[in-house]
C-alpha cells in the first residue's frame, strides 16, 4: 500500500455545486458514447461522481461485477493512467470494491465535481486508463484541465 502522507491546501467547499439530474445523465450519456468507441479489446465502465467520490471521504466504490471478474482478488495498488498519460498509484481495497488512499489525489489534481462521469478502460492487470466528461450547471462539457494543489510529502 501507499504509505506516503500528502497534505492539501483547503479547498473552499462553500459554493460547491451539486449536479442536476439531467446534467448527470447528459454527462453519463457523452460518456457511454466515447465508451463505445474505445473498442471491446479492454474491459471499460462508466461511473458518474457523486459528491462522495470528489470531496469528504473520497472514497470510490466500483460495480462488484467488474471488480470480482477483472481486477486483483487482493488489495493492493492499481494505477490510473490520464488522458494525457500521467500516472497516479491509488489503493485498490478488493473485499471492498472500491479505491480508497490516492483517489483523493487524483480527484483534486482533476477537478473533478459532483456530475462528471469517468470511464475507466482496464489496459493492464492493474491499471486503469481514465476518461473524464466534465460537466456544469448547463450540461455542457469543460476543457480536460488539470488544477495543480499544493501538497508536501511528510514523512
Amino acid at each position: 500500500f501507499l504509505d506516503v502522507r500528502i497534505t492539501y491546501s483547503t479547498r473552499d467547499l462553500s459554493n460547491r455545486v451539486y449536479a442536476s439530474d439531467e446534467a448527470r445523465d447528459w454527462a453519463v450519456k457523452k460518456a457511454e458514447e466515447t465508451e463505445s468507441t474505445l473498442g471491446s479489446d479492454y474491459p471499460t465502465l462508466v461511473r458518474s461522481m457523486l459528491p462522495s467520490h470528489v470531496s469528504g471521504g473520497f472514497w470510490l466504490g466500483l460495480p462488484s461485477h467488474f471488480c470480482k471478474k477483472k481486477l486483483p482478488r487482493t488489495d493492493g495498488v492499481v494505477s490510473l493512467v490520464d488522458e494525457q498519460g500521467e500516472e497516479w498509484p491509488v489503493n485498490y481495497l478488493a473485499r471492498k470494491n472500491g479505491l480508497s488512499g490516492g483517489w483523493k489525489k487524483f480527484s483534486i489534481d482533476h477537478g473533478l465535481v459532483d456530475g462528471d462521469a469517468l470511464i475507466f478502460q482496464l489496459i493492464r492487470p492493474t491499471v486503469l486508463k481514465v476518461f473524464i466528461t466534465r460537466v456544469d450547471g448547463s450540461g455542457k462539457t469543460e476543457t480536460n484541465k488539470t488544477n495543480k494543489v499544493e501538497e508536501s510529502i511528510e514523512h
